[in-house]
């Protein structure tokens, strides 16, 4: 049988969908953790059969949102489709990457609703409870982070001013999975913060064409900014010691779905991305992990919103028997 990305990429794909009108719903939101808050965001929501699919918008300004609100989501094409070919269909009407992840999550997920099953349904796999981590952007005192979420692995961006106090309190909490550089940072940066944490996986070091970091750390480099397409996998390097999917930052599912094909198709370990999805983007983050990448550590924790706190289960477990993509977990 093929992996599971492959035989969900086919299926999403050719899944029917009737489309009758789109709209969307572009709003800001007080979220204490987003660095420039309140956090801008738009649900586009599809109908079609006497039912909706929505899908979320990750964009990072205001501005964004709007013009994906006003420009792109009027033009969005209606009638009787396959979702692999509404969706070539829509590249060409929605060039931003954003933007089309979001047209296609809806598009996925009324189409799913329309067939009267989910993503675990369509390839007969139920989902695993979904291990996560707990990310932070650069912190001056990341040591703070590590007493205020006692209870999960985390995922730190890198930041080399650290002192060497605070390495040693990293190392000695044992619960850092990830540094993120953002594809930052000098060979010395990088040498002095992963002697430092010698378990942690290492996202992003350097650029793509770099090949110094898996040499110096085989086994340790892991891909995320470096993969927009799935052709990306292939051009790098060196295989990374595991990928890390966001369908936001690859342009939809399907796209993502196919990098994590091809990872699968290499023996390399994959796990879920956020891109601060506060609404069903994360839900759907949270079902393609409890397909994909259950043990990973997956990068979809809930956020704490200024009116509501994030619960933070031990697992986080999605109901299989839910129509559509992204059942509330």
């Amino acid at each position: 049988m093929p992996p599971t990305a492959e035989r969900l990429h086919a299926a999403l794909a050719a899944l029917p969908v009737v489309i009758d009108e789109a709209h969307c719903r572009a709003t800001v939101i007080d979220v204490p953790s987003y660095p420039d808050e309140p956090r801008p965001t738009s649900i586009v929501t599809l109908s079609g059969g006497g039912t909706s699919g929505v899908g979320e918008h990750v964009g990072w300004t205001t501005a964004a949102h709007a013009g994906f609100r006003d420009e792109i989501v009027p033009r969005v094409p209606c009638g009787a489709w396959q979702v692999g070919t509404w969706a070539a269909a829509m590249a060409t009407v929605a060039r931003d990457p954003y933007e089309r992840a979001a047209l296609e999550a809806a598009v996925i997920d009324l189409a799913l609703r329309q067939a009267g099953t989910s993503c675990f349904g369509l390839v007969d796999q139920a989902p695993r409870p979904v291990q996560y981590l707990v990310s932070f952007d650069m912190l001056d005192d990341p040591v703070a982070a590590t007493r205020c979420e006692p209870d999960h692995a985390l995922k730190l961006d890198a930041d080399p001013s650290w002192s060497e106090q605070t390495l040693h309190a990293l190392a000695a909490c044992g619960r850092v999975a990830v540094v993120d550089w953002k594809t930052r940072g000098e060979p010395s940066e990088h040498l002095r913060l992963h002697d430092a944490l010698p378990t942690a996986l290492i996202e992003d070091p350097g650029s793509a064409t770099d090949d110094w970091p898996t040499r110096t750390y085989a086994g340790r480099v892991t891909a995320d900014g470096w993969l927009r397409q799935a052709a990306d996998l292939e051009a790098l390097p060196a295989p990374p010691a595991a990928v890390n999917l966001k369908a936001g930052r690859m342009g939809g599912v399907l796209e993502m779905l196919a990098c994590a094909a091809a990872a699968q198709a290499r023996g390399l370990p994959i796990y879920m991305g956020g891109m601060f999805e506060l609404g069903p983007g994360r839900r759907q983050l949270q079902t393609l992990a409890a397909l994909l990448s259950p043990d990973g550590p997956n990068d979809v924790a809930p956020i704490a919103l200024a009116d509501r706190p994030a619960p933070r289960p031990p697992r986080l477990v999605v109901d299989p028997t839910q129509a559509g993509f992204g059942a509330e977990p």
